[in-house]
């Protein structure tokens, strides 16, 4: 039976567990194929661990998930693609056969990525279908260039890239058989869930589109069920659901809420969701608490009318506050993301936001600075028709030989002065709600990555979604003055988390 290898490649700290690692490896089990994972989330030393592993088992083929390009964080703005690099480096030094890298952060630079990093092949989008007929491509010996989503080097040695085709529906492998969940539960304080993929908001910035397409492709409200129960029966009771917006479409969430309540899974498993501020009501607030909901971070990015229409956004600064409300009612612990500095920002609707924010009383609040600028969106035209990017005054981080918004770029409106953050950080003026953007202390970064404060209270047992786990341990020391350094997983993807890993 031929083996084919799978490898997380994500270490951030603390680790969030690789989900699309188990889609992938039960879409080819189910096929015949052995699978062998390698988890990079643990362990001091992963390229020797890759060696070790590949050349012990002699694989078909070798998938690398790569799951954020960046922290998508200004000022910090790390970038993990020379990492990527290193691991096929690692995998090339031990096995002959080919190396195939996907992933969200892949999704969105295909071509770049796999120029960079060296694999022989890529997958754009999702991962399940393109990667199985790949393997048995490999396996009989066949052409592969024909594969929707694959990212190759033609004869010329020149990078061609497929486009993706999707199903209109989604269906994955529930069985979640394939990574240590309760060691993420432990370590990662939650475990995770897709119930769709797909969005179909016209946000400027987001990358979600493309990594998963404009069209939710939604999962049967069973199969999601049956997830729930499968990371149940493995003590994992604390999820996050990975979807962009859970209540997009509405019909399908309220669905699913109905169906995890009917099996009595709100009471087994306490979980998490992003969503969106419209269509949100009461009556799904209720079903998502009866179907175990206890947080849901809302990505409202302003509370500005002006600038939500800017950054193309259909509802206005009043559904954000009837959003709280109605979660208010359920029982529902509310996080309010705000995202600052992008095209026409000034001091004037920064302060209109976090007071109005204020005023909606969430139980937190985030106020990150500077808009990651991805190939692809709105954004990113916006900013080419403003010229060379050396010489953009709204701009932040690599702004030097990166047309292409590679490396990490951020828009950052020049009308909020030379230190945003410090005058985010005085309009918030220490209300312990929010988490603010850091102001010449490290110790104030909003990321979660490598967060040491975070990584204690997990192993001191918290457990919960990254901002309320920080939110319930200030709230027990009453800080107001040293706010919270994280929000959520939506490291990397400006704003949500994305893709094949």
């Amino acid at each position: 039976m031929d083996t084919i290898a799978l490898i997380n490649s994500n270490d951030m700290k603390p680790p969030v567990a690789p989900i699309a690692i188990e889609y992938l490896a039960g879409a080819l089990a189910a096929a015949g194929f052995g699978v062998e994972v390698i988890d990079c989330s643990f362990g001091e030393d992963p390229a020797t661990e890759i060696r070790r592993r590949l050349a012990a088992i002699d694989p078909l083929l070798v998938g690398i998930s790569f799951r954020n390009t960046d922290d998508c964080f200004w000022p910090s703005g790390a970038w993990f693609v020379p990492r990527l690099g290193a691991l096929v480096a690692a995998a090339r030094a031990a096995t002959s056969a080919p190396i195939v890298a996907g992933g969200c952060g892949f999704s969105i630079y295909p071509r770049e990525i796999l120029e960079t990093c060296g694999a022989d092949f890529g997958i754009a989008g999702d991962g399940e279908a393109p990667l199985l007929e790949l393997a048995q491509r490999v396996a009989r010996g066949e052409d592969c260039r024909t594969i929707p989503g694959l990212v190759y080097r033609d004869e010329a040695g020149r990078t061609v890239a497929n486009p993706p085709e999707y199903a209109d529906a989604l269906s994955v492998s529930p069985a979640r058989a394939w990574i240590d969940n309760a060691r993420y539960l432990r370590e990662g304080a939650m475990g995770n869930v897709e119930t769709k993929r797909g969005c179909p908001a016209a946000c400027i910035y987001c990358a979600d589109p493309l990594a998963k397409g404009v069209r939710a492709r939604c999962r049967p409200p069973g199969e999601i069920a049956g997830e729930f129960e499968a990371l149940a029966a493995q003590g994992v009771d604390v999820l996050h659901l990975c979807d962009a917006e859970f209540n997009l479409p509405m019909p399908h969430a309220l669905a699913t809420a109905e169906e995890l309540a009917r099996r009595g899974l709100g009471r087994r498993v306490r979980w998490y969701c992003y969503a969106a501020i419209q269509p949100f009501t009461e009556q799904l607030a209720h079903a998502m608490r009866a179907a175990g909901c206890i947080g849901i971070n809302f990505g409202a990015d302003s509370a500005c009318d002006r600038m939500l229409a800017v950054l193309g956004r259909a509802y206005r600064k009043e559904d954000v506050a009837a959003a709280v409300a109605a979660c208010r009612a359920a029982g529902i612990a509310v996080m309010l993301d705000l995202l600052i500095g992008g095209p026409g920002e000034d001091e004037s609707s920064a302060r209109e936001s976090i007071e109005f924010v204020k005023r909606a009383a969430p139980d937190c609040a985030g106020a990150a600075v500077g808009v990651r600028v991805y190939p692809g969106t709105r954004l990113a035209a916006f900013v080419r028709s403003q010229g060379p990017i050396a010489g953009n005054p709204n701009l932040r981080g690599a702004v030097t030989e990166n047309e292409n918004f590679f490396r990490p770029l951020f828009y950052v409106d020049w009308k909020l002065g030379p230190e945003p953050g410090a005058l985010v950080a005085r309009l918030i003026d220490r209300d312990a709600r929010f988490f603010q953007p850091a102001a010449g202390d490290p110790t104030l970064d909003y990321n979660y990555n490598m967060n040491d404060v975070l990584a204690a209270a997990i192993a001191r047992g918290e457990r919960g979604a990254f901002w309320d786990i920080l939110r319930r341990l200030r709230a027990k020391t009453g800080d107001a003055g040293k706010p919270g350094t994280v929000t959520d997983l939506s490291v990397g993807m400006g704003g949500r988390s994305p893709g094949l890993g």
